[in-house]
């Protein structure tokens, strides 16, 4: 039986109850549930300030005290446990039936002679500077991408969300000796060709729009309010930000009295439903995003997606096909989404053809093959 030990932040308290949840949480979960189906024992790793296991459902939750190891530091702690756990496993040193999977590459750390491979969720270092000097720009960014390049070992394993990051790493790096793979994020639930007509049945109603972001800055709140404040008494159109962050109170403020403006909240397991109710999802975002689970749900709802376009979200979007890819400008989004209100025909093609072109290669069954076909091609190799 295989042993898969996940190594990570803090996620849970010290009873299992989950006190951060996001992309990464979400994706971890997933992957527990799939390697357990298999008979895998999954273990996830973490940072405590006293130490404990628990039983999951899916996995054992095992919290390591970290000594005088802080922040990102603390990696190495977590590393060492591991080691002696799989090598108190396996007294006769074959450490085959042990792998161990870092769950962001920042927090992965050189394992010789033992079967390890790190996740890369996407290139989170391209978040917009508010520089206007063009020599400080160059050497803040070049700092940033020193740092994140320092995660990576020559000799590491890596699964990515999208090409986007691939793309940049081997611009530094020949890779041809590495292992790297592309395996994109993925849809739970997908909408029927009947749903699918039912919703774009009457194109002349009231338009439902959906902003599901974190409530940040780089997330383009800033630059997709405004916009749509500007649209409201031009359109029937009802829209829904969806999430919560810092710049809530902002949105209050703009929309408060826009009855067409809602805010709103709902877990990991509605986002499907939510999304089957909404025509258009617009993904405004300046950085820091892989192939975004938002994106692929809203997509598998039916939903015509109007995007900028980066990092992993132009893996995703051919701009004028499948949906509209577009600069992070106001100027752009403005025009896009103005036109694809004024156009419904149009955007319903586009959001057609969008359910279409993600039906298998974002489908949770295609990442679980995978993924199944990477620990065990890994399992396979000898150390």
């Amino acid at each position: 039986m295989l042993n898969i030990y996940i190594i990570y932040r803090a996620m849970f308290d010290a009873k299992g109850n989950m006190h951060t949840i996001g992309g990464i949480e979400n994706y971890l979960l997933n992957l527990c549930a799939i390697f357990n189906s298999q008979g895998w024992h999954c273990h996830i790793v973490q940072p405590a300030k006293k130490a404990f296991s628990l039983t999951q459902h899916n996995f054992t939750l095992h919290g390591v005290t970290t000594g005088l190891y802080r922040g990102n530091l603390k990696k190495y702690a977590l590393a060492n446990w591991v080691r002696k756990q799989i090598d108190c496993e396996n007294s006769n040193q074959n450490r085959n039936n042990s792998i161990v999977i870092f769950a962001t590459d920042s927090y992965s750390v050189k394992m010789v002679n033992y079967n390890s491979l790190a996740i890369q969720h996407g290139v989170s270092w391209d978040k917009p500077t508010n520089s206007t000097q063009s020599l400080s720009q160059y050497f803040f960014s070049s700092i940033k991408q020193y740092k994140y390049l320092s995660y990576i070992k020559a000799d590491s394993r890596l699964v990515c969300v999208d090409h986007n990051f691939v793309n940049w790493y081997r611009t530094w790096f020949n890779t041809a000796g590495q292992d790297i793979k592309v395996i994109y994020n993925f849809y739970d639930n997908k909408i029927s060709e009947a749903e699918f007509a039912e919703k774009w049945s009457d194109t002349k109603s009231i338009t439902n729009i959906i902003i599901a972001r974190r409530f940040v800055d780089y997330r383009g709140i800033k630059l997709i309010a405004p916009i749509i404040k500007q649209l409201l008494p031009k359109y029937n159109i009802q829209v829904s930000f969806a999430g919560d962050g810092p710049l809530k109170p902002y949105l209050t403020e703009m929309f408060s009295q826009q009855p067409q403006v809602k805010l709103i909240e709902y877990g990991v397991d509605d986002s499907f439903n939510v999304h089957k109710s909404q025509h258009i999802a617009i993904i405004p975002t300046l950085g820091s995003e892989g192939t975004s689970l938002s994106m692929i749900e809203a997509m598998a709802a039916g939903c015509l997606v109007i995007s900028s376009n980066v990092g992993g979200l132009s893996n995703i979007i051919i701009d004028g096909c499948n949906g509209r890819l577009l600069m992070p400008s106001s100027q752009q989004f403005s025009q896009a989404l103005t036109a694809s209100l004024n156009n419904p025909e149009q955007s319903k093609a586009m959001a057609y053809n969008g359910l279409k072109s993600i039906e298998h290669s974002c489908s949770k069954e295609n990442w679980t093959r995978q993924w199944l076909d990477t620990i065990k091609t890994l399992s396979e190799t000898s150390l």
